[in-house]
């Protein structure tokens, strides 16, 4: 089988494609599944550096575009167009790739909002392209041996599910600290859907339902305890800067899951620190599942506890004894590289499965807002 040819848009000199999208491609196996042969940025100064790198790293040309993404996606050596730019950029660099039939990946959120992602998933159905979506979770060994306990019944009938997660001072984006970058700094405008609910909660969310299903309605609670925003620099001290904090900094909901009728809670919250100190140490994450025959507990206290579409930094109890479990060599980026080669037989996230959790977002957030509960339609 020939490699699938990736035309990349937005891998430069840093990012996360740069990091953690592009890396695991110039390893074995997926070196021999997959090839880069285009990148596009910003400039063509910045393109030219990156085609530069990536034709040395892989010992063949790779093609420079800038600008709009038409050029790329009418690339006829691009097979597959991988998009990671600001959330507000998505749709714009999406459309063209799916015009032009290719395959599309973009990291997550799919769209600005609920309305961007239905338009996006609806387009790529109707031009027959296959997708994929950056939500790293449904790679997790972690959320896999979940799904896979809850599916068996190991644990017998779903009773009920919780859920609360920390993002600590220490992981510096949003609130109380943010990254004073000129590239990080958009997260803080809430017009731009890279918010603490749609990013952090929405890789949660996905979690979520995909190891216990979707929920049929939810009624949620925000809270805006910091009005402002401490930057930090390089070196994750405070510079003196600050910016308004415009959104809420903590969520929390109940909800009914839609195939076991079982009652999930969850909630996010921030603003204390992870501290390695014994007497401080507080946890990240705790997320349990009772079940009628048994439960499962996961706890962590790992300043990245609570992204468990990352890492697994976790204890694991099931039914009273303490389970490990270990990371993917590829990572979970690349282990979502790897089941997408696999085509039909691949287990990957689709843009389709970007909506469900749009739709819980939007439902959580209008919740909140309107007092209500609200439903959600799967």
């Amino acid at each position: 089988m020939s490699p699938i040819k990736i035309g990349f848009v937005g891998l430069s000199s840093r990012g996360w494609a740069a990091s953690s999208l592009a890396p695991p491609l110039l390893k074995s196996p997926l070196s021999d599944l997959y090839s880069i042969t285009a990148v596009s940025t910003r400039s063509p100064e910045s393109a030219q550096a990156s085609a530069e790198k990536y034709s040395g790293l892989l010992s063949h040309p790779v093609k420079p575009y800038h600008g709009s993404t038409e050029a790329i996606a009418n690339d006829p050596n691009v097979d597959l167009v991988a998009v990671s730019v600001k959330t507000p950029q998505h749709k714009a660099a999406l459309l063209p790739a799916i015009a032009a039939g290719k395959d599309v990946f973009v990291e997550w959120p799919l769209g600005n909002g609920l309305q961007e992602a239905v338009e996006l998933a609806a387009a790529a159905e109707k031009r027959g392209v296959r997708t994929l979506i950056g939500l790293q979770a449904w790679q997790s060994p972690l959320v896999s041996k979940v799904k896979e306990w809850v599916s068996s019944g190991k644990i017998g009938r779903v009773l009920s599910a919780s859920w609360i997660a920390a993002k600590p001072a220490e992981m510096t984006v949003w609130a109380p600290f943010h990254n004073g970058s000129d590239y990080e700094i958009y997260a803080l405008d809430p017009n731009n859907g890279a918010t603490i609910l749609s990013i952090f909660a929405g890789h949660n969310l996905s979690a979520l339902t995909y190891t216990l299903g979707p929920l049929s309605s939810v009624s949620a609670t925000s809270a805006h305890l910091y009005k402002e925003s401490k930057l930090v620099g390089d070196d994750h001290k405070p510079t003196g800067e600050t910016r308004p904090n415009l959104y809420p900094d903590q969520w929390a909901f109940t909800g009914t899951l839609r195939d076991s009728g079982a009652i999930l809670t969850a909630s996010w919250h921030t603003g204390g620190t992870a501290t390695k100190e014994t007497d401080k140490v507080r946890p990240t994450l705790v997320w349990l599942i009772e079940g009628e025959e048994g439960h499962i507990r996961i706890e962590s206290t790992a300043i990245l506890g609570s992204a468990v579409h990352l890492r697994t930094t976790h204890k694991v109890i099931v039914n009273g004894e303490e389970v490990s479990i270990t990371d993917h060599e590829l990572g979970n980026t690349g282990q979502a590289w790897l089941e997408f080669a696999k085509g039909e037989k691949g287990r990957y996230p689709t843009f389709d499965d970007a909506v469900v959790v749009h739709k819980h977002l939007d439902a959580i957030e209008r919740s909140a807002k309107e007092g209500r509960t609200v439903k959600i339609d799967i």
